[in-house]
């Protein structure tokens, strides 16, 4: 068949048979999501399971985590310094310190014009430590927020630069959210206690968002109730991540394999989630006004497909539609070294005034980025 096609497609046809070869383990691995829901739906009736178990949360989900588990959420860099080197931190090393922007660009203007062009939500400002740059961070959340107003903004922090004067500016601006990962700094340091009661004070929403480390279990399980005195009222739990490039890819624990169809690989820790089912048996056992996000891997895939769906307008061609929420879908006719793409509906219209072409069904991943090369994984003659 390849000696028929023009080179344009061979290269095409030949990037659809690798992605034939990428192996995906979800299957492998979903009985033992099944056997952790079924299980927390039975000790622990209250929560909330939907969307196939991919969100799972006792209480409400922050605007901001709605946000993300949709896929409608960027998340932009201030800097890439930090005043701490945490061992469970899968944030990439290969960014230069001086790093800002996101995905959508560089600058404030053109962050939020592309934005307007995307289902985007939810903004977050992280790092590094965003508070390392106290006024860079003013000035890009007032930015944001007078050119979206609509939008819903949080910050992470480790908390040990949150200084009262900087919190009640960010008040202020209009900041919604704040999130603390207190895991950094023990749990329960002093100093960072002092400022998630004072963030209380001007910021509706506080966060503490944190990895479930399963040998830290009984210090997670004794802040709990000094959280939720200090004004905490999400607690967001991720399953413990040894992402490849970062300082968490040396930690040593239970680790399984986590490989998605379109050939991403890290590897997690399973038994973060079981943490997460003891947090929430011990919130509701004693009454605490937390609500609490089980962030985990399964709840990342809808992330993902969201994003997908979300930068869709920015990367999508003229003659492409989205298909699901992952696929661009194109047809091609071919003759000789011609090839001439068109939109999948306006083929049966073509057909007559290309008599005599050949032509093909070709889709690919939706990129979740604007830059995203063109990742092919069907190639179908017609």
């Amino acid at each position: 068949m390849m000696m028929d096609l023009p080179g344009e497609l061979v290269k095409i046809y030949r990037q659809v048979q690798d992605h034939g070869r990428v192996e995906s383990n979800l299957g492998k691995i979903r009985p033992m999501w099944e056997a952790y829901l079924e299980r927390l739906q039975e000790e622990s009736p209250e929560v909330n399971v939907s969307e196939g178990g991919e969100v799972v949360v006792r209480g409400e989900l922050s605007p901001g985590c709605q946000a993300c588990k949709d896929g409608m959420w960027d998340c932009i860099f201030l800097s890439n310094r930090c005043n701490l080197v945490c061992p469970f931190c899968y944030s990439p090393q290969d960014l230069p310190e001086e790093f800002t922007g996101s995905a959508f660009g560089s600058a404030p203007e053109e962050i939020c014009a592309n934005h307007l062009r995307t289902h985007i939500t939810g903004i977050s400002f992280s790092g590094g430590e965003p508070f390392l740059e106290p006024d860079k961070l003013l000035a890009w959340v007032a930015a944001f927020i007078h050119q979206c107003p609509e939008k819903y903004y949080w910050v992470y922090t480790n908390g040990l630069l949150a200084e009262r004067g900087l919190l009640r500016k960010l008040g202020k601006l209009g900041l919604q959210e704040i999130r603390f990962n207190t895991t950094a700094t023990g749990y329960d340091h002093t100093q960072v206690l002092q400022a998630i009661e004072i963030a209380a004070q001007y910021i509706p929403n506080i966060t503490v968002e944190i990895p479930a480390i399963p040998e830290q279990a009984k210090k997670l399980l004794d802040c709990l109730n000094l959280w939720a005195d200090r004004g905490v009222r999400f607690l967001n739990l991720h399953e413990l991540i040894y992402e490849p490039g970062t300082n968490a890819a040396s930690l040593r624990g239970v680790r399984q394999i986590f490989k998605t169809p379109d050939g991403h690989a890290t590897e997690y820790n399973p038994e973060s989630r079981l943490l997460t089912h003891r947090v929430i048996k011990s919130v509701h056992e004693r009454g605490l006004s937390l609500s609490v996000n089980d962030c985990s891997m399964q709840s990342k895939l809808r992330q993902v497909r969201g994003r997908r769906r979300s930068v869709a307008p920015l990367t999508i061609e003229k003659y492409e539609k989205l298909v699901g929420e992952e696929y661009f879908e194109t047809c091609a006719a071919y003759r000789d070294q011609e090839v001439v793409y068109l939109h999948p509906d306006e083929v049966e219209v073509r057909r007559e005034s290309l008599a005599g072409w050949q032509f093909v069904r070709l889709r690919r991943f939706a990129p979740l980025e604007m830059t995203g090369k063109k990742d092919w994984v069907e190639f179908i003659l017609l």
